[in-house]
């Protein structure tokens, strides 16, 4: 008799082990399923949430010479942009869709806000003459620019026959005006668009390079992104004015763009 106690009391107490065990279990499958759904809205929300990439300036600004990649990365550092000059004559103009505003808005879609502070400044049909009579120029030391990349009226003084010793004269009163205001600043000399069929005009474009060589300045050759001077594909990129050179069209504008922004923005 004791023994079948023994053994109901044995059958018994298993059988609530098992069956509190079974409970215990359905009870946290039930709470994990109620949870199951927050926790997906979590993840679901880090799926939804943008990715922000960090811009590395230095992978952007290789291309350029080490000073400028040096002032890129210190206003990166302390938040204070650049005083960034495009200036030339018109054939670096202000309007929409021009080559200035082309490459002025990749600079802030590629290296973002608070790097540059970009100003485009045009002279219009003027030579380096009157540039420098006017003291057109000093409107770009008033800024206090870190960065000029300086297209000096060359198309126009060859329209002129201003004569490339006197052109050289100029442009180099115009960069001792700008290191007045800034000893720092570093100038990028670039030529005019090139010109279809044109004679002296190149000779005076090559002077120009020697000059920039001779005087360690960066010299941007987009004339290579042109076609050659003697093809007819040349008319396509330039736009004729009336008792003016050829400037450039919509199409010479965007290979002009093209060669500057791959040169300041390397991809």
């Amino acid at each position: 008799m004791n023994k079948l106690y023994v053994l109901l009391t044995l059958i018994i107490c298993g059988a609530a082990i098992i069956f509190g065990n079974l409970h215990w279990n359905d009870k946290i499958s039930a709470q994990g399923e109620k949870a199951s759904p927050a926790q997906k809205s979590v993840v679901d929300k880090e799926k939804n949430e943008p990715v922000h990439t960090q811009i590395d300036v230095a992978v952007l600004s290789k291309n350029l010479p080490e000073n400028v990649q040096k002032k890129i990365k210190q206003a990166s550092e302390t938040k204070k942009p650049l005083q960034f000059v495009i200036y030339g004559s018109d054939s670096t103009p202000t309007e929409k869709g021009a080559w200035p505003e082309q490459l002025k808005n990749k600079l802030i879609e590629s290296y973002g806000e608070g790097i540059f502070n970009l100003t485009v400044i045009s002279e219009g049909a003027k030579t380096t003459r009157e540039v420098i009579d006017g003291e057109g120029y000093k409107e770009v030391s008033k800024l206090k620019p870190d960065i000029v990349l300086f297209e000096p009226f060359m198309l126009k003084d060859n329209n002129a026959v201003v004569g490339i010793p006197n052109t050289l004269a100029n442009i180099e009163d115009m960069l001792e005006d700008w290191k007045s205001v800034n000893p720092e600043v570093t100038v990028f000399l670039q030529p005019s668009n090139p010109l279809f069929n044109a004679t002296f005009y190149p000779v005076q474009i090559k002077d120009l390079q020697d000059y920039a060589a001779e005087q360690k300045l960066p010299y941007l050759n987009h004339w290579e992104n042109w076609p050659k001077l003697d093809d007819e594909k040349m008319n396509q990129y330039l736009t004729k004015q009336d008792d003016q050179p050829s400037v450039p069209s919509e199409e010479g504008h965007k290979i002009w763009a093209d060669y500057l922004i791959e040169y300041f923005v390397a991809e």
